[in-house]
């Protein structure tokens, strides 16, 4: 299992039913998969296992939501990779959200767009049909607000684009902020194809310090090959590898470009 010298948090925020926890699991999923130690915290289950007596009034909603939110710095701060998939729905309380977790951890906010009559067509959990039939009150995007983030690191249309679509840009936010290594830009790839190695952000700084210090390599990707080299063609190692195999490596490396 990889362990991230210091991890992230990634929220995803939207409307019930907008899909929200369908592409945090996912992610999560293709994260633990390339060896990184992953915690989903979901709406539900946080409120059924930790805050059980939890209500929905604004201040009841900012008070649980504030518990998760040094939960998940908590996490990332012991080099857990966070996802967070829970309405949210105040710009305010994100804004707090977004300070205490900062304070330790990058933090990326994740929108997951979806109009209001997709989300009610959806209704997966019918919470719509019992808040339109007076059952359930303070229910958000009916009779009480959503107020949409103004900038979120990353908007994911969750109406039109496909779960593996909105996976893949979240991959690529999370490559972009320089947290993880990851190609992800073929959908058609399978789990393996796209992630070769990756490298933690730390790490990275680590190898492109040593690369300035020593002027022996123009850049880390150098760096990567000959430490490949030395490691895959040394008579004796365990590791040493056919001409073929070490080939096919650099053909993959090449892929992923690292070199």
């Amino acid at each position: 299992m990889r362990t991230l010298d210091k991890g992230f948090v990634v929220w995803f925020t939207g409307l019930p039913g907008s899909g929200k926890t369908t592409v945090a699991k996912a992610v999560e999923e293709k994260l633990s998969n390339i060896g990184f130690k992953t915690e989903l915290l979901d709406g539900d289950w946080v409120r059924k296992t930790i805050n059980p007596d939890a209500g929905f009034t604004r201040d009841e909603r900012r008070r649980h939501l504030i518990r998760v939110a040094w939960i998940a710095r908590l996490l990332a701060r012991n080099g857990v990779a966070v996802l967070c998939s829970f309405v949210s729905p105040y710009k305010d309380v994100r804004a707090e959200i977004r300070k205490i977790v900062e304070e330790d951890a990058p933090f990326i906010e994740v929108y997951t767009k979806c109009s209001l009559q997709e989300c009610i067509r959806r209704d997966p959990k019918g919470l719509y049909k019992k808040a339109l039939s007076g059952e359930i009150k303070n229910f958000t995007g009916l009779d009480d607000p959503y107020e949409e983030p103004e900038n979120p690191e990353l908007v994911i249309d969750t109406e039109h684009d496909r779960v593996e679509e909105n996976v893949n840009k979240v991959l690529e936010k999370l490559k972009e902020a320089n947290l993880i290594r990851v190609k992800s830009n073929d959908t058609k790839m399978s789990g393996e194809d796209k992630v070769a190695i990756h490298l933690s952000r730390e790490l990275y700084e680590k190898a492109e310090k040593f690369v300035k210090e020593s002027g022996g390599f123009s850049d880390v990707n150098e760096l990567i090959e000959f430490l490949l080299n030395e490691v895959l063609t040394e008579e004796g190692s365990e590791y040493k590898l056919s001409k073929e195999e070490e080939e096919e490596v650099k053909k993959r490396l090449r892929s992923l470009g690292y070199i």
